[in-house]
């Protein structure tokens, strides 16, 4: 199955690729200016039968396909925000669980570091994609950055839409089998994020990996890429 992927903010945008295989197109949405703008280049991609996503890859893959962009037989996501800021005028409901996410203060300050020290600020943010997770170090060891992760113009405009998007409003009836991956010890998407999605999408199965964090697909590839074949035979995807 030809696959498109798309990787979080700040990352590698073929991090994504040892997991599908080479063959596949990995979109680096950072290139454009806003989603609005990226929506108009994926459109040449709505042909793609399966869309591997990480972070906020996964929830721009929402929404394009929520928005008739993306039109994937199977998605996969691997811990996709909902929302990156809790703001609880936009709680899917009464439960501070979740809704878990980061506080707007918090965010605040996580920006102006970035927007003012962005060396220094990547490797802070690499230690919290590897925190929680039972292999840390050899998690922190394995992430690489994006070329461009230091060209705040590039990126701020991305983290600013990330702080103020969610999901909780978007309209979910055309996304199609989907499998979700999610750390239990994810530090920056928390869990409960992916238990929320899993129960609103149409067709979901979640997958919650046990004392793993931010990036189950560092954690451990293989049985990532089995879990993708296992749910495609589930739902009956062609290979």
């Amino acid at each position: 199955m030809r696959s498109l992927t798309l990787s979080g903010w700040t990352q590698p945008s073929d991090a994504l690729l040892p997991l599908v295989g080479d063959a596949a197109i990995a979109f680096d949405y950072s290139e454009y200016a806003s989603p609005e703008a990226s929506f108009e280049a994926l459109r040449a991609f709505q042909d793609i039968p399966h869309v591997v996503a990480w972070s906020m890859g996964g929830q721009l893959a929402l929404r394009a396909i929520a928005a008739g962009v993306l039109c994937p037989a199977h998605l996969t996501l691997i811990a996709p925000p909902i929302q990156f800021v809790a703001d609880k005028s936009t709680a899917p409901d009464a439960s501070e669980e979740a809704v878990a996410a980061m506080d707007p203060l918090t965010f605040t300050q996580f920006r102006n570091n970035y927007a003012a020290q962005p060396a220094r600020t990547k490797n802070r943010f690499h230690a919290l994609v590897a925190k929680g997770d039972r292999d840390f170090t050899r998690i922190l060891s394995r992430l690489e950055h994006h070329p461009r992760v230091e060209d705040t113009a590039r990126w701020l405009p991305w983290l600013d839409d990330l702080g103020a998007y969610t999901l909780t409003e978007a309209v979910l009836a055309r996304i199609p089998p989907t499998l979700i991956v999610h750390g239990t010890h994810d530090a920056i998407v928390p869990h409960a994020q992916g238990a929320w999605l899993a129960e609103r999408l149409p067709q979901a199965q979640l997958n919650s990996w046990h004392e793993v964090g931010h990036a189950p697909h560092v954690h451990d590839m293989d049985r990532l890429r089995n879990e993708i074949a296992i749910h495609r035979q589930i739902s009956k995807i062609a290979a």
